[in-house]
């Protein structure tokens, strides 16, 4: 029991079956040796029950995450960051930071990046602002109580009930691809004027350069550096 109930080597067995051995040849008085025994096994397993009771406890080692789990919480910790603009609770919280991200980019950012583009082939009159434009106004509001154009769609399906969830993450999907293509366009605008015009006043490099890192922020957070729109 002494040695199978605490992990203790077999010769210690052997070793008493030695001595029990001898002591029979020696004619020594088998109670005598057994009671000496006894107490000697019965001192060792105190001692070991001491041992055992001053051990801390081990806690039991957590589930570990699944690396599914582990990816999706990184990529919402890295979009934590933007607003949650809830235009409908049940949208999916990348799509409602999303807006957040496309939104503030509209309210706080747009006015700036058009001045510092006034005096460049890509003013905000020019074809391909105008065009950057009308896709961030559709994308996002510029006012924090109205849906943007884009989501009406997807808040008509989230409303339904019983709901198609097939449409509902069809809706989102093509919010995400056209956000993506919207940011990549921009950002490849702001690229081409901070590499061609190099002698712009200091005030508008600082907002091209500021804005081309927010810019390339967002892409890379919700991972969208991909979808790129294709040119003819």
């Amino acid at each position: 029991m002494y040695v199978t109930k605490y992990f203790k080597p077999r010769t210690l067995r052997e070793a008493f079956e030695e001595r029990y051995i001898r002591a029979l040849r020696a004619g020594v008085d088998v109670s005598s040796f057994l009671m000496a025994e006894i107490s000697a096994i019965e001192e060792l397993i105190d001692r070991e029950e001491k041992r055992v009771a001053m051990e801390p406890v081990k806690a039991e080692p957590e589930k570990q995450q699944s690396i599914a789990d582990r990816v999706l919480e990184e990529n919402r910790k890295r979009i934590i960051k933007y607003p949650d603009i809830p235009f409908h609770k049940d949208a999916s919280e990348e799509t409602r930071r999303l807006l957040g991200a496309l939104t503030n980019l509209l309210r706080e950012r747009w006015q700036q990046i058009g001045d510092a583009l006034q005096d460049t082939m890509y003013s905000m009159n020019s074809s391909e602002m105008l065009s950057l434009d009308s896709q961030l106004h559709y994308l996002a509001s510029s006012d924090k109580d109205d849906v943007p154009q884009f989501l009406l769609r997807l808040v008509a399906q989230l409303r339904k009930f019983p709901r198609n969830y097939a449409l509902i993450e069809r809706d989102e999907k093509e919010y995400i691809l056209e956000a993506a293509f919207f940011l990549n366009d921009l950002f490849t605008v702001l690229e081409r004027v901070k590499r061609v015009y190099t002698e712009l006043a200091a005030d508008a490099k600082k907002v091209i350069d500021d804005s081309m890192l927010h810019v390339w922020e967002v892409i890379s957070d919700f991972r969208v550096r991909e979808f790129k729109r294709k040119r003819p």
